[in-house]
């Protein structure tokens, strides 16, 4: 089973009958959902709790870091640590999909991973508006921020890798959350819509009924790697730059998060163990 395949075909037609998904049985189209949901998390937990299953998976995560520590270890341009989620996780929850939110998960291997350009992202945003407070450097154009991260006209030194979730930890990464929007139909209303039709609509009230919708979060641990493979930068330097992005790396995913809903409090992780370089 591709975890990643069940979450992206078309589901509304496999699952929900037409009479019940496009109906305005509300509740019961959420119902089917949450079942929908937990089939496909307790069909993810058998498959990944297989030895062998997990001992495959084992060694497609250790070659991939095996191979970059080949060229680059032995010169001290790359970076490797696992971080440990202290909070449930939502990477990729505003994409395109069938069943209101979305989710990450590896095309080929159905997993759970935090794509490199979100983390390259996370981490910037959080060296301009943190460090850049104390050292403009570090602010976005700044030259210590531009070193690392790159600007539109030139590539930065450090590469950010996708991070792969643990082979101990990936059974049972996959859990059932729920969201609860409260007045929806207010709203949906556009800025600066005032038609007739949305003219008569009541302000937001207490005792409006609630939509829980159900969604699958992640939690588990991941391995992230920084790398600086850069030929205009010499060893020691490049030593150097790897440090300074761990600690931003460190601190933007503890305190900011990464993913959605970060704001109330996911994508928290914290370190593991230390940083190998």
């Amino acid at each position: 089973m591709n975890t990643h395949l069940s979450l992206t075909k078309r589901v509304d037609q496999v699952l929900f009958p037409s009479d019940s998904f496009n109906s305005n049985k509300t509740d019961q189209s959420e119902a089917k959902k949450s079942e929908f949901y937990h089939k496909v998390i307790n069909q993810f937990n058998s498959k990944w709790n297989s030895e062998v299953e997990n001992k495959w998976y084992k060694h497609r995560f250790d070659f991939f870091e095996q191979n970059l520590r080949t060229s680059l270890a032995s010169r001290g341009r790359i970076v490797s640590t696992v971080l440990e989620s202290i909070s449930p996780m939502i990477i990729g929850s505003g994409g395109t999909s069938v069943l209101e939110t979305s989710l990450v998960l590896h095309r080929i291997y159905g997993v759970p991973y935090i794509p490199g350009t979100a983390i390259k992202g996370l981490t910037s945003h959080y060296c301009h508006l943190v460090l850049g407070k104390k050292d403009e450097m570090y602010q976005r154009g700044g030259k210590y921020h531009t070193a690392i991260f790159g600007s539109q006209t030139q590539a930065g030194v450090v590469e950010f890798h996708d991070a792969w979730i643990t082979p101990d930890s990936l059974a049972n990464s996959l859990m059932l959350d729920v969201m609860t929007p409260h007045h929806q139909e207010y709203n949906s209303i556009q800025v600066g819509d005032n038609s007739e039709k949305n003219s008569g609509l009541p302000a937001p009230r207490d005792d409006d009924d609630p939509v829980p919708i159900p969604f699958i979060s992640v939690q588990g641990n991941f391995r992230f790697i920084v790398t600086c493979s850069h030929p205009g930068v010499e060893d020691q330097y490049a030593k150097q730059w790897l440090k300074i992005t761990r600690e931003i790396l460190i601190e933007a995913l503890k305190h900011e998060g990464v993913g959605g809903k970060t704001n109330a409090g996911y994508g928290r992780m914290k370190g593991l163990d230390n940083f190998d370089i």
